[in-house]
């Protein structure tokens, strides 16, 4: 089966409607709505591996850009890939089980990656390129370390699009100080994700 025939294989209304029913559970239930995710995200590249190459990725190694808390090392390992994560916030890498986590784990931005040319099978970056003011430079990195052959994700969540602003998504359409500052008011603390940082 073609990688493009495995991708529209996975994009179906029952996927989109199982993640987006997680999708409120961000706040309130992190590991529900990034396990889900996570698992979802890892079996996605697992196929477009399978599809590319003709075999499992197992032993493969995946570099997570973003990896933020760690949700998604645990997915990958039950996938069989060696995974390593990539996060420049320390605050983020300890909100979650990163700080558990079996991974190996890097402090670092994406913007300029420790990582040697060609080093890695897959480079994953998901909902980062959003955060960033220069995205065509993380992609450029990512393409930098990803081995001749290997399998590069950049996946992220359009600003202008119903879930742009994440957190304050929809009042974001108002403006996103605006949105943030709805936010604040309704939840008691500013939102995680602020429209232009």
């Amino acid at each position: 089966m073609a990688v493009t025939d495995r991708f529209a294989k996975r994009a179906t209304l029952r996927r989109s409607v199982r993640l987006l029913s997680e999708f409120r559970f961000e706040q309130s239930d992190p590991a529900r709505f990034y396990g889900a995710l996570a698992d979802d995200t890892a079996a996605l590249v697992a196929d477009l591996w399978q599809g590319a190459h003709g075999t499992a990725p197992s032993g493969r190694t995946v570099l997570d850009v973003g990896g933020g808390p760690g949700y998604f090392s645990d997915a990958f390992a039950a996938k069989g890939f060696h995974y390593i994560g990539v996060e420049p916030d320390p605050a983020e890498m300890h909100a979650g089980p990163a700080v558990e986590a079996k991974a190996t784990y890097l402090r670092a931005s994406g913007m300029a990656l420790p990582i040697a040319d060609g080093s890695v099978d897959v480079c994953l970056s998901s909902n980062v390129a959003e955060h960033v003011a220069q995205p065509w430079r993380l992609g450029a990195e990512m393409l930098r370390v990803t081995r001749p052959g290997g399998l590069v994700v950049l996946s992220y969540t359009v600003w202008l699009g119903p879930f742009g602003g994440h957190e304050t998504g929809l009042w974001h359409y108002l403006g996103g100080a605006r949105a943030a500052r709805r936010y604040t008011r309704r939840h008691g603390h500013p939102p995680k994700n602020n429209y232009g940082s």
